[in-house]
């Protein structure tokens, strides 16, 4: 049972009831609490969640090796429900996604490893080393980073909001966002 229940939709502004009514769109569990935000809060919210999932140069595979990571760091039960299946989807395979989990990233690739090591030293000690920061920039562009950085930090916050609120896990995991966009969820 949620810690903080859902807010009352007929209490909501009518931009966030439209959303809600959207009949192309599963409302998530983490979008139903994020509507608790003041309008420019959770607007902003919703358009970086959707700008961190279909607006980047950061393919989907890497994204679920940023989020997987980001999941467990925060031991997110709710994220690791819906990214288990999306990164299986995408093809991580069992060594790969338990070594995000357990922090063992003999499995991953080059670049997988420096990214997953990248996201741990963000999320666990804020300030990455400055050898991780110069791997980095030898791999990626600066712009490239920057868009790691928000997709690890829209991550932190829906770990931290379903975490505050304890929502439950939606009833069907997500297999893979072009499918949410396309009604197939």
């Amino acid at each position: 049972m949620n810690r903080i229940p859902y807010p009352d939709p007929e209490k909501l502004s009518a931009a966030k009831r439209a959303y809600l009514d959207n009949p192309e769109l599963r409302v998530l569990n983490i979008a139903r609490i994020s509507m608790h935000a003041p309008d420019p809060v959770w607007r902003a919210t919703v358009d970086l969640a959707l700008a961190v999932v279909t607006g980047t140069i950061t393919d989907d595979w890497l994204r679920e090796v940023i989020v997987l990571r980001v999941a467990s760091l925060s031991n997110s039960g709710y994220e690791l429900h819906h990214h288990l299946s999306m990164s299986r989807a995408v093809g991580l395979s069992d060594a790969e996604v338990e070594g995000l989990r357990s922090g063992d990233f003999a499995a991953l690739s080059p670049r997988d490893r420096l990214v997953a090591q990248f996201t741990t030293e963000v999320v666990r000690d804020v300030d990455p080393t400055d050898e991780t920061v110069k791997a980095m920039r030898e791999q990626f562009t600066d712009e490239h980073i920057f868009e790691i950085l928000g997709i690890i930090g829209s991550y932190m916050n829906a770990a931290r909001v379903a975490a505050i609120a304890r929502i439950e896990n939606d009833d069907i995991a997500i297999k893979s966002w072009d499918e949410e966009r396309e009604g197939g969820g």
